[in-house]
């Protein structure tokens, strides 16, 4: 499974994580984004930008629970950065709420901060390549191995706190404990499976994961007196190692923002710039300490976010001072040995370029048909027009994405479609005045559109139908009139657009139609009047007919009898 996965069904097509994204991972296909890990450095901006909550994270939520249910014993490696992220004034009450998960321990991952530092110091002063940039993030690890290869033997040659934190829990507790990573980053997922330091953390879970759990199972409570693990170890100065400027507080190292030896870069647009100028040889400073997000960790994807960044700054120093160490504590106080080195690889991605045939035929597509047509508005994501070109032929773009020309399109064909309709169209605002109007309705109201647009509708036709549907905010449909001029008849639908407070004035012309329909009537009218005609004369034959067959019949009858008589009496009344 993928760290960042996309829900398809909540992704909404509108391309802010694309535009976030700082190293453009962002693939959309089929209008849906996806999350390409060769190209990702897994900095989270793309989850903290979702509008729609889209982009989650690969929980692990349920491989520590199974760690806890098969017995094994779980130890907790909290992040420094945990006091801006929990309601806790000290160790002792976070350490309460993982053991109450089933936790059989719980430490600082400063702890680990603490030794790298004190290893970081040693490599600074004893380096034969410089600038050192600080390998603490990993992001700018990511960065470096992905997008400035150049850059890898400058990569101090160790472990992240995480690793080192790790490597020494698993050397004071034994090698059989699972060792559980919680932090505000994304990173330390796809860190915890790295190759060069697989199998040192067995799972990764993130400070919402963990309020999720620790909500599911009501167990937030808070214990003061906690038993806390014998070996236990309590970090000094790492705490601040949070914060820009953290690690090398922490390494005892002198130097400020000010300082040319030394610079700090928090904010990831900040340390691509930084990293640019190091490949350009315009940066002469010896030690680079460089944070991907803006603020520190306390500014990472999965820090909670209820309170600003410098509400989460004031909490955690506040966190630090009522809980500081003696003063004579030292960070070699720590007695056992620890492996904290590393290497790292190249791991560029492998990206198609196009040649300029190739962009000019994309951005032709979209009407990019010459410079000037090229907005550069940045609306789908990229910098450029060209730079969004490049993406579609790589795969990563479409072509559609861009924005102005869908719209422009979009725009064309209603327009195109409304002005070829043989039916009016014409649009009102709530002041009965014109706003739009088709060429079929210039031609109904015998005007043209330049004297209609902006004047009263009154001045051209009748109204009121139009100012009732607008006071009373209803429509009205198929109703007969024989305006605008008396020798036509229209048949009207006039909508109301309730947003927009508008009127859509639709009218058919059935002139045509209603004279049909007259002719049918006078037609009808007339055939009846035939048909009546017709049955009234037949009536009369048949009974004239009717009157001599009466005649006739009487008169037969009186000649048969005579003559039935005649043969009765055989012919004597002859």
């Amino acid at each position: 499974m993928q760290v960042i996965s996309v829900s398809r069904a909540n992704c909404k097509n509108c391309y802010r994580c694309v535009r976030h994204c700082p190293v453009k991972a962002v693939k959309i296909s089929g209008g849906q984004a996806e999350v390409v890990e060769d190209l990702c450095v897994f900095c989270g901006r793309c989850i903290i930008e979702c509008p729609q909550n889209a982009k989650k994270v690969k929980s692990e939520l349920e491989i520590v629970k199974e760690f806890i249910k098969s017995k094994k014993r779980v130890i907790a490696s909290i992040a420094p950065s945990y006091p801006a992220a929990f309601d806790v004034k000290s160790p002792c009450e976070m350490y309460a709420m993982l053991k109450n998960l089933g936790f059989c321990g719980a430490e600082e991952t400063a702890v680990g901060a603490e030794l790298v530092s004190r290893e970081f110091r040693k490599l600074a002063e004893n380096s034969d390549v410089y600038p050192i940039i600080t390998t603490a993030c990993p992001v700018v690890k990511n960065l470096v191995e992905k997008y400035h290869p150049a850059l890898i033997k400058n990569l101090a040659s160790l472990v992240s706190p995480m690793v080192a934190h790790a490597r020494s829990l698993k050397k004071r507790f034994g090698k059989d404990v699972k060792v559980v990573f919680i932090g505000p980053c994304v990173a330390k997922k796809a860190e915890a499976r790295d190759c060069s330091v697989s199998g040192e953390v067995d799972a990764v879970l993130t400070f919402q994961e963990l309020k999720e759990w620790l909500s599911e199972e009501n167990k937030a409570s808070k214990l003061e007196n906690v038993y806390v693990e014998e070996g236990t170890l309590e970090p000094f100065e790492a705490r601040n190692y949070p914060l820009p400027g953290g690690l090398l507080k922490t390494s005892l190292i002198k130097g400020d923002f000010l300082s040319e030896e030394v610079l700090v870069a928090d904010g990831i647009e900040e340390c691509k710039e930084l990293l640019d100028a190091v490949e350009k040889g315009k940066v002469n400073a010896k030690i680079l300490e460089m944070m991907a997000c803006s603020g520190g960790c306390l500014g990472g994807p999965m820090m909670p976010r209820e309170n600003s960044l410098y509400e989460r700054r004031a909490k955690l120093l506040y966190f630090i001072r009522e809980n500081r160490r003696v003063e004579n504590a030292k960070v070699g106080d720590y007695l056992f040995e620890n492996d904290l080195g590393r290497t790292f690889e190249r791991k560029v991605p492998s990206v198609a370029e196009p040649t300029e045939e190739e962009i000019k035929k994309i951005l032709y597509k979209i009407g990019k048909t010459s410079p000037e047509k090229e907005l550069n508005c940045g609306a789908c994501g990229y910098s450029s027009c060209r730079e969004k070109a490049a993406a579609v032929f790589r795969g990563m773009a479409e072509v559609d994405m861009c924005i102005p020309y869908m719209r422009s399109r979009a725009e064309s064909l209603a327009n195109l479609i409304i002005d070829n309709t043989p039916n009016a169209v014409i649009l009102v605002d709530k002041d009965l005045k014109v706003r739009e109007i088709n060429k079929a309705g210039e031609r109904m109201l015998g005007v043209e559109k330049e004297e209609v647009l902006g004047r009263t509708l009154s001045d051209f036709m009748d109204d009121r139908d139009v100012a009732w549907v607008l006071a009373n905010k209803s429509s009205l449909s198929s109703k007969k009139e024989n305006y605008p001029r008396d020798f036509m008849t229209v048949l009207e639908s006039i909508l109301y657009i309730e947003d927009a407070q508008l009127a859509l004035v639709i009218m058919q012309d059935i002139t045509e139609q209603e004279r049909q329909r007259k002719e049918l009537e006078r037609v009808r009218e007339e055939t009846v009047k035939k048909a009546q005609e017709v049955i009234n004369k037949q009536m009369r034959v048949a009974q004239e007919i009717a009157g001599l067959l009466g005649e006739t019949t009487a008169e037969s009858k009186v000649l048969l009898l005579r003559l039935i008589e005649l043969v009765k009496s055989g012919g004597k009344e002859l």
